[in-house]
């Protein structure tokens, strides 16, 4: 009997160990992720910026409202490689934004206009191919759309369409196997 409470004894100290470890580990990771949560929502307050991936996409969200849209893009071009997925469509979304913006600050004519929404239409398409679901890249999509139609309503085109509408008639034949 002695030895069974000895074993129990042992057995008690040896749970009580790995759950001190165990709640140290929960308490730092909760004491990072508070430090987080104070970066993203007092951006400017802070000179430098922590490697997390969600501190990093507050600080091009906050670069993007000061004016400084390269510095933004290059940030969120940097976000894009993370593995998490629904980071990686946001990252696609704000950067098609910062294209689309900058192109309807342009003249119509201007011909970097043409090349930035086709940049934004690529990263809207991106986004939703990460995520189909996301309806304001849908809409924002459209919008890049209808600034830049990929196709032309060109009378050339139908006509075409036409010459090449020839019905081939096939034939099936079925072979018997031995």
């Amino acid at each position: 009997m002695n030895k069974v409470l000895r074993l129990a004894h042992w057995l008690l100290v040896v749970i009580a160990i790995v759950s001190l470890v165990a709640a140290g580990r929960v308490g730092l990771a909760l004491w990072q992720d508070n430090k987080i949560n104070h970066f993203i929502s007092n951006v400017s307050e802070y000179e430098q910026v922590p490697e997390h991936a969600m501190a990093q996409f507050a600080q091009a969200y906050n670069e993007a409202e000061l004016g400084k849209s390269l510095l933004a893009l290059d940030r969120l071009t940097k976000l894009v490689t993370t593995d998490d997925l629904r980071l990686q469509a946001t990252a696609y979304f704000n950067r098609g934004n910062l294209h689309l913006r900058e192109a309807q600050a342009l003249a119509k004519d201007n011909a970097k206009r043409s090349s930035l929404i086709e940049l934004a239409k690529q990263d809207y398409r991106s986004a939703l191919l990460l995520d189909s679901s996301l309806w304001d890249v849908r809409f924002n999509l459209e919008l890049a759309l209808l600034m830049a139609p990929e196709q032309p309503a060109d009378a050339k085109l139908s006509d075409k369409k036409k010459t090449f509408s020839r019905k081939i008639k096939t034939v099936g034949f079925r072979v018997d196997l031995p």
